[in-house]
């Protein structure tokens, strides 16, 4: 029981909270200002102040947050990251990208599980998680998993008429993986975050010529910054001594 309430407090307290985010190193400071700036300025210069604005503006600041813990392994990154999984859900079902609809939904369920994992990894002295390296035996399982789970979703996209399927159908697989691979701190998972930003930046600039309002737009901004974030992510997880 002990445990489990400084785990709770770890990733749900106002004190964790703020220190993660003060004993962030300078480079992870200036990634996340500029990727909060880079939110703040879409939704500024936009004319858009409807419901669905403010519900873009809040998703992105939660996300970027999120990463920029990530980054470096703070256990209170699964506050934000609930927040921003709730968030997204709805955006993505305004917009009809279902299979983001499904990537965010796991990854909110798998937030849980991440905040139960992280704790036992974490390394007190520095107050972030270990880090693993991946075997050749789990990369070929994550593959055919990945393989068998966009064949699903494609399946289902196509039945529900869901907008650019082959591409918002890899969303969910690689979410899946990324999700999984984080959890357990596999170093890896940037892979996944940098093939599933990718194939986001894809979409949501299709979207911005598909869809009415500016929130396209905040969208598409979003997921350029999380695009550079898994690159400096993955520097960050790389150079890093395990």
């Amino acid at each position: 029981m002990n445990q489990t309430k400084h785990t709770l407090a770890l990733t749900f307290s106002p004190k964790a909270i703020v220190k993660d985010l003060v004993t962030l190193n300078k480079a992870t400071w200036t990634m996340l200002a500029i990727m909060v700036g880079a939110q703040l300025l879409t939704f500024i210069l936009s004319s858009d102040r409807s419901g669905l604005a403010w519900l873009t503006l809040a998703t992105g600041l939660a996300a970027v947050i999120n990463l920029a813990l990530v980054d470096q392994g703070k256990q209170s990154n699964f506050f934000w990251g609930l927040i921003c999984t709730a968030a997204w859900m709805m955006v993505a079902l305004h917009s009809r990208t279902f299979g983001d609809v499904f990537a965010q939904g796991f990854a909110f369920l798998m937030q849980f599980s991440g905040i139960y994992f992280w704790s036992k990894s974490r390394n007190n002295e520095r107050g972030e998680l270990e880090f693993k390296q991946m075997t050749k035996a789990l990369a070929w399982a994550v593959l055919a998993v990945t393989i068998i789970t966009y064949l699903v979703v494609l399946t289902i996209s196509k039945h529900l008429n869901g907008l650019q399927v082959y591409l918002d159908s890899a969303v969910l697989p690689l979410n899946i993986i990324g999700q999984l691979l984080m959890t357990y701190g596999y170093r890896s998972q940037w892979f996944a975050w940098i093939a599933v930003d990718i194939v986001q930046v894809t979409v949501w600039t299709q979207n911005f010529f598909v869809l009415d309002g500016s929130y396209a737009v905040s969208m598409l901004t979003l997921q350029i910054v999380m695009l550079i974030n898994a690159l400096y992510g993955a520097w960050y997880w790389y150079t890093r001594e395990i």
